[in-house]
């Protein structure tokens, strides 16, 4: 090759090992101090005893600590707003969910975009609710839930944890899709919309699947259906509410994300480590054991679903004209 060609070629060349160069750096001054996945909900929900499950094998992997910071309140948002303003150096985590994406429809002082100010990070999973029927009604099926709101319009009642709860969502989503009514009971606590299930206050409860299971195992509630759009791995003898109306999911996805601009060999390398933390057969028994339908999946699979307008809850909130309070 001749002289001058060979330099023009390691010119052109330079730039790519600076970049590459560049990248290694980044993953090996990675991590630096211990990581924080930060939990917009309270200690003992679904949603942090995955992150510190999380949190647990992702530090044995890491070797390095990864801690669970817990800021509950305003369905998740305060967490949310913390991790969107936090340095994109790949430190400060969160255990985003559907909760993410609703945040900005369901409250006026929401400032961060879901889409903007967060970089998808990967998967975990989905966690489906389950649509129990009390003991003082004889409904069967999700077909004959329908049938019986047909023909007594607002007259069953549902207990709901407000609106963007996994309870509201699934019975909102029903209505919007059957047409039919149904009456909502706010509750503070599941625990006390359990009491009242039990005892006919209310005809339906919605649960999560792993709290609604020990209901039904115990003959206690009767279920109509997973909210997930197929049956789930940790009952599948109970039918999914799609297989009745078809298309619908008001199931919960879960994943980590981190700030905006967060360097992409440290996205990827974390990443990487939490597909190998899923696909450990001890996480996947645990997860299923928690309820949680394992899909796990890549940076960009995980940006698609929080833009997908169903699968981001947005598509519910134009359905029904809900505004943000």
């Amino acid at each position: 090759m001749p002289l001058m060609m060979r330099r023009r070629t390691f010119a052109a060349l330079g730039p790519l090992s600076v970049l590459a160069r560049s990248a290694a750096g980044q993953t090996q001054n990675w991590p630096a101090r211990p990581i924080h996945i930060v939990c917009g909900f309270s200690v003992g929900t679904t949603t942090d005893l995955l992150a510190r499950l999380l949190a647990d094998r992702l530090g044995e992997r890491l070797k390095n600590p990864v801690v669970v910071e817990n800021r509950p309140g305003a369905g998740g948002s305060i967490a949310a707003a913390q991790v969107a303003r936090a340095p994109a150096d790949g430190h400060t985590l969160m255990l985003g969910s559907l909760a993410l994406t609703l945040a900005p429809r369901l409250f006026k002082s929401v400032t961060f975009k879901p889409l903007e100010d967060f970089e998808p990070v990967g998967l975990v999973g989905v966690v489906p609710n389950v649509v129990l029927a009390g003991p003082t009604v004889t409904i069967a099926s999700i077909a004959e839930l329908i049938d019986r709101a047909r023909q007594e319009p607002g007259r069953l009642r549902y207990a709901s944890s407000g609106p963007g709860s996994g309870s509201w969502i699934a019975m909102k989503l029903m209505e919007s899709r059957t047409g039919i009514s149904l009456e909502e009971i706010p509750y503070a606590s599941t625990a006390q919309a359990t009491t009242d299930a039990l005892g006919g206050q209310v005809e339906l409860h919605i649960p999560s699947l792993a709290g609604g299971m020990p209901l039904v195992r115990g003959g206690k509630l009767r279920p109509l259906g997973v909210t997930s759009v197929r049956r789930s791995a940790g009952a599948p003898e109970i039918p999914a509410i799609a297989e009745t109306i078809p298309g619908y999911d008001a199931s919960a996805w879960y994943g980590l994300v981190g700030p905006a601009g967060m360097p992409k060999p440290v996205i990827q390398r974390l990443n990487d480590e939490l597909q190998r933390v899923v696909a450990d057969p001890a996480v996947q028994e645990t997860l299923r054991t928690a309820g949680v339908d394992i899909e796990a999946g890549s940076p960009e699979a995980m940006r698609l679903i929080m833009a997908d307008p169903v699968r981001s809850g947005i598509d519910l909130m134009d359905r029904i004209g809900f505004r943000p309070q």
